[in-house]
């Protein structure tokens, strides 16, 4: 009935006591596809998780996965959902070796040790059957819990901030190395998490969510380059927010382009531009020229207050530090419109 879907969320709602955790929520997850849900401690994520792991029951709304409906017009307890299971805390039981460790989730399997065996394979840890978990890398031990996991050959997977103990380096190597383990098992994954880099690195499809719903959604390059809402933009990389003369200058073409009069009428609006919208003008391309007033180098970026010439306003803008050591000789930026976004005031 459903070919290429493994889990269907359809208008779910949550209440803890009289507070809605989520509000009439949808998804759609295609198998072998990775979705992140990223946002701020509250908005819902891990509720979610709950939800379609069976750990809570919504008060109203339908959940699919695979062909069986779990929740709605049927239930179906949390242990035959074909749900798999990685959180923050790896929980792997300290008395066992990895093989007896992945070997409990599939105690009653006649092919036990085979497929132990081929699910170490697959996570490079064939060599590690007969060691303890207190001898493994937090890497090593994150392969095993999700070898565990793959045991019950599940049709979704479900992580929960997996590699948020993780040093920044280590969890995106291990992140991505896992997510290519989920792939090739042709595993729906659905990972909760609040770092913006870790959805966009792993993912194929970021939900933005905020207060139970999805308030933006897409690939994360699309996303990047055209949020929807101010707070996804916000989140997703670095971004200016400018002050009301400031952003009316820009409007009406300080730095070159002007925007649609319909804008500026408004008025009730706030301008958010990447760095990602100055560049260094090639010769034939006329930019606009600018006075540095000072500096400060952030890394990746440089924080920049400048008066472009002719404005009674010095503003601070970001460029990429690349950018601004070639901006020092030249004293003229190129603005491109299409990294600049235009949201309604909340």
């Amino acid at each position: 009935m459903y070919d290429n879907e493994s889990l269907i969320v359809n208008d779910v709602t949550h209440f803890y006591k009289k507070t809605k955790s989520i509000n009439n929520f949808s998804l759609r997850v295609k198998k072998g596809e990775v979705v992140s849900l990223l946002g701020p401690s509250g908005c819902g994520k891990t509720t979610l998780l709950r939800l379609i792991a069976g750990f809570d029951d919504p008060v109203s709304g339908e959940i699919i996965i695979g062909e069986n409906i779990v929740y709605g017009s049927n239930y179906i307890s949390t242990e035959k959902r074909g749900v798999g299971m990685l959180f923050q805390d790896i929980a792997l039981f300290p008395h066992l070796t990895v093989g007896k460790n992945i070997g409990f989730a599939i105690e009653n399997n006649k092919n036990r040790n085979e497929v132990i065996i081929n699910l170490l394979k697959k996570v490079g840890l064939e060599k590690f059957i007969n060691r303890y978990p207190d001898t493994l890398s937090g890497g090593q031990q994150q392969r095993v819990a999700l070898a565990r996991a793959l045991a019950r050959n599940p049709e979704v997977m479900l992580l929960d901030e997996p590699f948020a103990s993780l040093d920044t380096w280590s969890k995106y190597d291990i992140g991505e190395g896992l997510i290519k383990i989920l792939k090739s098992s042709n595993t729906s994954t659905l990972i909760v998490t609040h770092d913006p880099q870790e959805a966009m690195r792993l993912s194929d499809r970021v939900l933005i969510m905020l207060n139970g719903t999805i308030v933006d959604e897409g690939a994360p390059d699309k996303l990047y380059k055209s949020s929807k809402h101010s707070f996804s933009a916000r989140l997703l990389g670095p971004i200016m927010d400018f002050k009301e003369q400031e952003k009316q200058l820009i409007f009406k073409g300080i730095f070159g382009k002007k925007f649609s009069e319909k804008v500026i009428k408004g008025n009730n609006f706030e301008l958010l531009i990447r760095p990602d919208a100055f560049s260094i003008p090639n010769e034939n391309e006329k930019g606009f020229e600018l006075e540095i007033i000072s500096y400060k180098n952030l890394g990746l970026l440089t924080e920049l207050e400048i008066n472009v010439s002719g404005s009674p306003l010095n503003i601070k803008i970001l460029v990429y530090t690349n950018i601004f050591n070639m901006l020092i000789n030249v004293k003229k930026l190129l603005f491109d419109k299409e990294w600049a976004f235009v949201f309604p005031k909340s």
